[in-house]
């Protein structure tokens, strides 16, 4: 039986330190360098070092083909990016963040500035150690654009001794490190802007030994790994696999493992030997509702009608097995998040027909097809449960299926800057970045969302980012999010969780509800 990460850091013998911001913004509680996350003792057993994990990934990274130069994280063959790249932060699976790279952070009363200490002795895989020139320089390719959250919120970086940076934001953000955690913001070794990261060096687990851009990848074990005793593995080979290639790969032994598996197919992959685990959420689909031509969905009212006939269990029910699981609030923040705030009503048909007939559709209503494409295996399988569910208030909705190669430009190429209505896909975040994606700085998702209660929604995030007590953020954020359940400027399905399925004796492979926060360092195989 899989243990949690939380029974997982129990049985470590030396606990990662969460770096809360409780622990932060408490100037009585200085963090010092959080300890290894690697586990001596697990159920038991000891680890034991040697093998390769070879697993199957179903979800390639969106960039994927965009260069040729696959080395990099930013074209990476899936999000996974920890085999060998570290960042300054990570989230664990309880959407805290951990120390990385950074041994300590701290931040100006403002929360203007941020003061980072840096792990001494880190070497990269070509042997040279990391120093703030480094993560300087990296800082800096990322606020080029590759990293939109670092972009946004980073005004300067400056070297603050050898293992040390100073980060100057924008505004006030008492949850900046969050954003330094994001599958591109790796550490890279200082280059220049052209010729930064395509090298494929890095600070994680493994190094990079071969690569075949859009379809594999090879990586050995770091002997020089930061971590004490990690990683376990010799070998991890990453395979781009998609449908039933992912099942009959685990089945012929090709693959010991493989992320991001289809819902429907966790009893084959267990009567193959397999053991399967679920995160406890994971990537959730949205439904913009572009408002800028005259659609139906531009008044409110049907907005709300919408979200009140999606039945949203019966996709828990019969897309994931999981009568109990939670569902979407509207806004972009998911189940993990602590500060979620739940919907009023889950479901009401009847009331949903009552507000179609205050919008003058009494007799029924039938919206612009919506377009998606299968990024994850079940997808092509929800959209006739939404589709149904809306029939049974009257609403008519068809979803069109297109490629994902070139998904975003088709749907971006009309009625700029809002594009076709569309399904856009979220990773779960911390609650600011979750709630900046209705804000106005991202107008395809908000759908041109706009008005009083709109610029009291913006409001609402930049007064809670600025509070240095949690409790007073999570009060505004439960505010933003009752304005957005009212306004409903999309819909999100939600209720998805992440799961990965892996050989019985592949040891503490797990799937993170941000797909792109799994790690491989305390990953082993009991030959």
């Amino acid at each position: 039986m899989s243990v949690t990460r939380r029974e997982f850091l129990t049985y470590a013998a030396s606990g990662a330190t969460v770096l809360t911001l409780s622990h932060l913004l408490d100037p009585t509680r200085a963090l010092a360098a959080s300890p290894d996350i690697v586990a001596a003792m697990i159920d038991g057993q000891t680890p034991k070092s040697g093998g390769i994990l070879t697993y199957g990934q179903t979800y390639p990274n969106w960039a994927l083909g965009q260069s040729n130069r696959g080395k990099h994280p930013y074209y990476w063959l899936d999000l996974l990016t920890r085999s060998v790249w570290n960042g300054l932060t990570w989230v664990d699976e309880d959407m805290n963040v951990q120390l990385d790279l950074a041994s300590s952070m701290a931040p100006s009363d403002d929360l203007t500035v941020w003061d980072i200490g840096l792990r001494e002795g880190v070497m990269f895989h070509d042997g040279t150690e990391m120093t703030s020139e480094d993560v300087v320089s990296s800082l800096q390719f990322h606020m080029l654009g590759g990293v939109g959250l670092i972009r946004t919120q980073m005004k300067s970086v400056e070297p603050n001794g050898k293992y040390g940076v100073r980060v100057h934001l924008n505004g006030a953000n008492a949850e900046f490190p969050h954003s330094l955690a994001e599958y591109r913001a790796m550490i890279l070794k200082k280059n220049d802007v052209e010729t930064i990261g395509f090298d494929g060096i890095g600070t994680g687990p493994f190094k990079l030994v071969e690569i075949d851009n859009a379809r594999q990848f090879r990586a050995v074990r770091n002997e020089n790994y930061w971590m004490e005793n990690a990683p376990y593995l010799d070998e991890v080979r990453g395979v781009l696999t998609m449908g039933n290639a992912a099942i009959n790969g685990f089945r012929a032994g090709q693959l010991n493992a493989v992320f991001n598996i289809d819902p429907g197919q966790v009893g084959q992959f267990e009567d193959a030997g397999g053991r399967t685990h679920a995160s406890a959420s994971g990537d959730q689909f949205w439904l913009a509702l572009p408002k800028n031509l005259d659609f139906p969905w531009n008044d409110r009212l049907v907005r709300q009608a919408m979200s009140l006939a999606i039945d949203r269990q019966k996709i828990n029910r019969i897309i994931y097995n999981d009568p109990n699981g939670w569902t979407g609030n509207d806004t972009h923040m998911n189940g993990v998040n602590g500060e979620w705030v739940a919907r009023p009503v889950e479901r009401d048909v009847e009331k949903a027909r009552a507000l179609l007939a205050e919008a003058g559709y009494g007799e029924g209503v039938t919206l612009p097809a919506i377009a998606f494409c299968p990024s994850f295996p079940e997808e092509p399988r929800v959209y006739p449960i939404v589709a149904e569910s809306l029939a049974e208030a009257g609403i008519k909705l068809e979803f069109q299926e297109r490629p994902c190669d070139g998904f975003n430009p088709y749907t971006e190429a009309v009625n700029k800057p809002y594009g076709r209505p569309k399904r856009s896909l979220v990773g779960p975040r911390n609650p600011f970045i979750n709630l900046s994606r209705l804000t106005t700085g991202n107008p395809a998702e908000r759908g041109a969302w706009e008005g009083p209660r709109a610029d009291r929604y913006g409001s609402l995030l930049v007064e809670a980012v600025s509070q240095q007590d949690p409790e007073a953020r999570k009060a505004l954020y439960a505010e933003a999010q009752r304005i957005a359940q009212e306004e409903v400027p999309g819909i999100m399905l939600g209720g998805r969780r992440n799961m990965a399925a892996h050989a019985a004796n592949v040891k503490n492979l797990r799937s993170h509800s941000q797909n792109w926060s799994s790690r491989f360092e305390y990953v082993w195989i009991d030959a």
